[in-house]
């Protein structure tokens, strides 16, 4: 199969383009992240050219957040865990940690796509549920976990990651990655004893 060729091509080009001006923008700001015009100026075109090219903020918003995935490639069916500990896991935290605006903009769109209208709500649901399920099969293979307690782990420490980077967003000497890992190590003791 041939590749694009003509407007089409272009249009792509500049949607990378766009998505690679944004991510930097999104990787250098501060907490509070970029504005649209920010973007903007990065690339030389008005905000609604930008926006032209995506159709509309959630929708630009949306393929930020899937392109960081990509980038940083911490997709959610990648395995968070190795045979020995949480590292992966605690990578992401701290890489995180480096990209703060980030960080705000994936959790305000978490909370807005809980509406089931939200275009990206589908998306959401979906990269929980994959990502939950590669932490879990992580959690069986390494930790010998039965499947039960496995995904309530799994569950139970995305939900603390998400919490932890709220708290961080507020106060950022705090660290997400030494709290992450002691809740980890608490839960495995726990879990070591029920089935003892």
């Amino acid at each position: 199969m041939s590749s694009p060729r003509g407007p089409y091509r272009k249009s792509e080009r500049r949607r990378a383009e766009i998505l690679q001006a944004a991510l930097d923008a999104y990787a250098t700001s501060d907490a509070g992240g970029p504005t649209l015009k920010a973007i903007a100026q990065r690339l030389d075109i008005t905000e609604s050219a930008l926006l032209y090219h995506f159709g509309s903020r959630d929708d630009l918003f949306w393929a930020i957040i899937r392109a960081r995935d990509e980038a940083d490639r911490f997709r959610p069916d990648d395995r968070m865990l190795d045979t020995e500990d949480f590292r992966r896991l605690g990578e992401m935290i701290v890489h995180n940690a480096s990209t703060p605006g980030l960080v705000r903009l994936f959790l305000e769109q978490a909370v807005a796509d809980a509406s089931p209208s939200h275009p990206a709500h589908d998306y959401m649901r979906q990269r929980y549920a994959r990502f939950a399920a590669g932490l879990a099969a992580g959690l069986r293979d390494a930790k010998g976990l039965s499947d039960e307690q496995a995904d309530w782990f799994a569950r139970i420490l995305i939900a603390a990651a998400d919490g932890l980077q709220i708290q961080w967003l507020l106060d950022p000497g705090l660290d997400m990655r030494s709290d992450l890992n002691r809740l980890a190590d608490l839960a495995l003791t726990l879990a070591a004893t029920a089935t003892a």
